[in-house]
């Protein structure tokens, strides 16, 4: 009697929960509903983040152009600030 009751909970109770985990685990991350709507936002988002790290790293290289040493800098001059031998002030003499 008891081998009977045994078999009847294996195949009835057991067995629908083995099959719903195998089937949860034949369709992977789909099982989630809603699954494939976060897997896109979140595609969008990875794709905006990388256009972004993309254009910052433009600018740093710019940047780091304008930068650097003998490269596209001013020639030797007055500085717009007025930096000369007067300290920034320019007097005309009296003639």
């Amino acid at each position: 009697m008891p081998l009977v009751v045994l078999i009847l909970l294996i195949v009835f109770v057991v067995g629908p929960i083995a099959r719903a985990y195998a089937d949860r685990v034949r369709r992977g991350a789909n099982a989630l509903p809603g699954a494939a709507e976060e897997t896109a936002r979140l595609r969008e988002e990875v794709d905006r983040l990388a256009a972004e790290v993309a254009r910052l790293s433009e600018e740093q290289s710019f940047m780091l152009r304008l930068l650097a040493p003998g490269e596209g800098t001013p020639s030797p001059g007055p500085s717009p600030q007025g930096g000369g031998e007067n300290g920034g002030t320019t007097r005309e003499s009296p003639a």
